[in-house]
């Protein structure tokens, strides 16, 4: 089974999500890591979302996006999630392109499984807008949801969902780091379990 959480950048008041259900959870051990879970594993009934292989593969789009917009992650993770890109959407993880209207900056839909691997990334941007005032980093603020962090954050900072002062925060990029340290469909949960 697929689910399909979409995420938005501006013009909205929060997440917009479209899940269907989950399987039960496996037996295997629970990492506790609760920033993980709320921003990547809650999506997936506590297991972990991620690209399986790197580099990930991406297509920017006929002037849609530069490939800095994007490595910056790469950076951010502390080396934890790579890129290549490709000319064309054959083979490709990502892609960007445009979408109609004014209304947000950008939307990502992300395609994965329940075993917890990311099938696909789709990044549209509102042409007219997504470099101007209003919209802050939109490229790099989805380029994030496309390698797996599945929420916004309330810090202030680029994942916020206005993409805030646009700066990376330590959370976000420990979550990516975090993420990309354990295997897709990693059992994380956000609370310590109780002995006994």
């Amino acid at each position: 089974m697929t689910l399909r959480p979409i995420w938005r950048l501006l013009g909205v008041a929060g997440v917009s999500l479209s899940l269907l259900g989950c399987g039960s959870d496996d037996s295997t051990s629970s990492t506790k890591n609760a920033p993980l879970f709320e921003f990547n594993a809650q999506q997936n009934g506590g297991r972990t979302v991620r690209w399986a292989n790197l580099p990930v593969r991406v297509v920017l789009g006929d002037g849609v996006a530069r490939a800095d917009e994007v490595t910056v992650w790469t950076g951010a993770t502390g080396g934890a999630v790579t890129f290549t890109f490709l000319p064309s959407a054959a083979g490709a993880n990502v892609t960007f392109g445009f979408r109609s209207g004014s209304d947000i900056c950008g939307v990502t839909f992300v395609d994965f499984t329940d075993d917890g691997d990311m099938l696909s990334a789709e990044v549209q941007v509102s042409q007219s807008i997504y470099r101007g005032p209003q919209c802050v980093r939109t490229v790099t603020h989805e380029a994030a949801h496309a390698i797996g962090f599945l929420g916004h954050t309330s810090d202030g900072g680029l994942m916020d969902p206005d993409g805030g002062n646009g700066d990376i925060t330590s959370l976000v990029g420990g979550v990516l780091r975090d993420l990309y340290h354990f295997a897709p469909a990693t059992v994380v949960s956000a609370q310590a379990r109780r002995a006994g």
